[in-house]
């Protein structure tokens, strides 16, 4: 391993050992996009970035309204530099990596979101993600909030400016049971949220077509930015378990029971993971022959 993956990587245990904030959420998402594209020079993307700051930049915006914020913003991302949700192939893992995204102008609500949080971010604008279920969106900030208002932007759908019945048009397209808005939806997440979003993205697309390898991949750098979900251990160790990565499945599962805890329904989780552990032992012992490890007694 080079000092630059060195460094990247030591960059991404940054993140874990972190609060959430990050100085630069579009670099580390960089970073996430070059594991996937190795090689590839940062050079072209961090310059692509610089770009979009400048010319928000020349938007010259004297105002302090979100509202008059948030045009200029849509301007550049969606007008200038055409960012738009790829809503033709919207599966395609590309539209995760930042990298590719801005090579082809089209992603991820969240990935697009990413763009837009930069480049704000680069003029010192208040610009969070929220917890809005199924779909990403984000919010802008003016100067004063109580004067200056807020603005909940969609990336995806070019930048468009979304009210109350903007959501609720959107709750009902995602789902026939509860439209009504709830207030944790305006809640602020997290930059390391964003992050795990992106890659969450990825994970379940890889599922679907069953390609764990990558999965693996990805559940290894989602333990590595955000350590403290358990889940993320738990579905690691499962995965690596099923692709007969016995000591790696083993030790990740074993940490899991040490933070049973940790889970909601541990009680269900902790007999999936002992019932696993005594079959990977199993498994283990037909391939390799020799002693049973002792598994850990259920107190």
């Amino acid at each position: 391993m080079n000092e630059e993956n060195k460094e990247y990587l030591a960059q991404l245990k940054a993140v874990g050992d972190g609060d959430g904030s990050l100085d630069n959420i579009a670099h580390i998402a960089l970073i996430l996009a070059s594991m996937d594209r190795p090689g590839v020079s940062f050079q072209k993307y961090e310059h692509h970035l610089e770009i979009l700051d400048l010319d928000l930049k020349g938007e010259n915006v004297q105002s302090d309204s979100a509202l008059d914020r948030a045009k200029a913003l849509i301007t550049v991302l969606h007008e200038r530099h055409e960012y738009t949700g790829n809503t033709e192939y919207y599966d395609d893992l590309q539209n995760a990596n930042l990298m590719s995204v801005i090579d082809n102008r089209k992603g991820l609500p969240v990935s697009l979101g990413i763009l837009y949080i930069h480049t704000a971010r680069a003029q010192g604008w208040h610009i969070e993600g929220l917890k809005f279920p199924r779909h990403f969106l984000i919010r802008l900030h003016g100067k004063d909030p109580a004067k200056d208002g807020q603005v909940i932007i969609d990336p995806f759908n070019g930048g468009k400016m979304l009210e109350a019945k903007d959501l609720r048009d959107m709750l009902q397209k995602f789902s026939d049971a509860d439209t009504e808005l709830q207030p944790e939806y305006y809640q602020a997440i997290t930059d390391r949220d964003i992050l795990v979003r992106l890659l969450s993205n990825i994970k379940v697309r890889c599922l679907k077509v069953s390609d764990l390898g990558q999965a693996i991949n990805i559940l290894s750098r989602l333990v590595m930015i955000d350590p403290q979900n358990i889940q993320h251990h738990y579905e690691l160790g499962m995965l690596q378990a099923h692709v007969e990565k016995f000591e790696q499945a083993s030790k990740r599962l074993r940490y899991c029971l040490e933070n049973i805890k940790k889970f909601e329904q541990n009680d269900l989780i902790e007999q999936q993971i002992m019932t696993m552990l005594q079959d990977l032992e199993k498994r283990a012992l037909e391939i390799k022959g020799g002693n049973i490890l002792k598994i850990p007694e259920k107190e």
